[in-house]
This record gives C-alpha cells, structure tokens and sequence, in this order.
C-alpha cells in the first residue's frame, strides 16, 4: 500500500529511480500511513537517527488527495508519536519546491541547498 503510493508520487510523476526510492531503510524504519480501505492517500516513514534526532522522509500524498490536509496531518501524527519517543529534534529533506510548506509547521531551513535524485532540496529541522 504505501509503497504503491511512493512509486506513483516519486517514480511515476517526479521520475526519481526506482532502484534510489526504496532503500536499505524501508525494512527498519516506521512506515505511517493514511488510507482510504486498500488505498494508501498519504504517507511517511520515520527512523532515529540517534536517541534525540529522527528523520522524516519519503513524505507522500495521492495526486487526487492533494490540498485536503492530509500531508498536514500526516506530519503533524508523525511529530507527536517522535514525542512518545523522546525525540526532541525531526530533521527532513524537504524539496525546495515543499519548503513552505514545512515551514508552515515550524521546520526552519539549515544550510544550503542540494541535489538529491536529480531534485532540489534543503535540509530543515524542526524542534519538539
């Protein structure tokens, strides 16, 4: 389910490598995900990265889904449950083009910006 989504939002509309998109990572890490029966609508993964950073990634919303706050509450869930975790710190590597939208729920920019698969992106932390 939430790879199907991973595929159709970064392989099929962004065209990033499938070989790049799923990684040594998926098997440990926490996958979240907001779905609608088989359908997955939204979706996350979130890994720590030592026992007060964590690390959300791979954040993805159906095309269809879009502009109803599902990215919002997806990232919003995945915050609260790193709490649970003793996480103080959520760092993401927000394409440039979705950084408004991480800064509209307290992420600030670190750094300059860089390449990853072929997409702009900065670094952007956000305290807990």
């Amino acid at each position: 389910m939430v790879f199907d989504l991973r595929y159709r939002v970064f392989v099929t509309e962004q065209g990033i490598d499938p070989d790049t998109e799923y990684d040594q990572h998926d098997k440990s890490a926490r996958h979240l995900v907001i779905h609608n029966g088989e359908r997955a609508l939204a979706c996350c993964r979130i890994r720590l990265l030592d026992k007060n950073l964590a690390k959300i990634e791979r954040v993805a919303v159906d095309r269809d889904h879009r502009k109803f706050g599902l990215g919002r509450k997806i990232m919003e869930y995945a915050a609260e449950l790193l709490k649970t975790e003793q996480a103080d710190r959520v760092v993401v590597h927000a394409q440039t083009s979705a950084a408004g939208f991480y800064a509209s729920l307290g992420y600030t920019p670190q750094g300059d910006t860089f390449m990853e698969d072929g997409i702009e992106h900065i670094q952007m932390y956000l305290r807990l």
